[in-house]
């Protein structure tokens, strides 16, 4: 099975990312942690996975030309137009793919992402038709007591996202035009309610949604298989949003 990676690395219609302009960049996607800029970090760590056959770069044509430059020397990879939102420009991504290719994506500032986190989760996620990669709450705060992060509380799972995503190939497309539906409304609960599923929604504001019946609910709504992986590594949760994650990432890998 050929594996296509995509790195979201655009902006959201009509929204300014928070950590633009910080340190004189153009694009969060070029600032430096551990000596390198974030997304050579990221495309470094997918290329040494040995999964991966081509790495496309989901980017506004205003920024392409630095980050070109911050990956001079790293081969394999392409750039792609963005759509106006993640789940938009995953969907696009998966139509214009040949067929039998699976999709990986992530995020250009997932900057402790490492070549055996993806291989752990290619692994697990190869198993159904679509995945999300995740971090355990335990897990996370054991590794990083103080440190913030928005954790999804369910009944027996308490989980944060890790920002790696599986599509097998056109049949799994549905869960991409799911969470489109969900991206455009996501300021609209009332909306998003309806198109999760009111009893869905109830369940969940309830404390008496599992991660089974979630999984089980997404698969009825969209006719794709879909699967929570959790990994091992609390790292993996960690994305650079906020300039306290970026100080966070910078202090981990002053460590190494």
């Amino acid at each position: 099975l050929k594996i296509d990676a995509l790195v979201l690395a655009g902006r959201r219609d009509g929204e300014i990312d928070p950590l633009a302009g910080v340190e004189t960049v153009p694009h969060k996607a070029l600032l430096l942690a551990g000596g390198k800029p974030l997304i050579r970090r990221v495309v470094e760590a997918l290329a040494a996975s040995g999964r991966i056959d081509r790495i496309v770069i989901a980017a506004p044509e205003d920024v392409r030309a630095p980050i070109g430059a911050a990956l001079a020397g790293v081969d394999g990879w392409s750039f792609r137009e963005t759509a106006g939102s993640p789940a938009s420009t995953a969907l696009a991504a998966m139509e214009a793919a040949p067929e039998g290719r699976a999709l990986l994506v992530t995020t250009c500032d997932h900057a402790l992402l490492s070549a055996a986190m993806v291989r752990g989760f290619l692994d697990e996620a190869r198993k159904s038709d679509a995945a999300a990669a995740c971090v355990e709450r335990t897990i996370y705060e054991t590794r990083f007591p103080g440190s913030k992060r928005t954790f999804i509380k369910l009944k027996d799972f308490s989980f944060s996202g890790a920002n790696l995503f599986w599509f097998a190939g056109a049949r799994a497309k549905g869960l991409a035009d799911f969470w489109r539906g969900l991206e455009a409304n996501r300021k609209n609960p009332l909306a998003m309610a309806r198109a999760i599923g009111v009893f869905t929604a109830l369940s969940y504001l309830t404390g008496s949604m599992t991660k089974a019946r979630l999984e089980n609910t997404i698969r009825k709504r969209t006719k794709v298989g879909v699967r929570l992986v959790p990994l091992a590594a609390a790292e993996a949760a960690i994305d650079v949003d906020k300039p306290q994650d970026l100080e966070l990432v910078r202090k981990l890998l002053a460590l190494e």
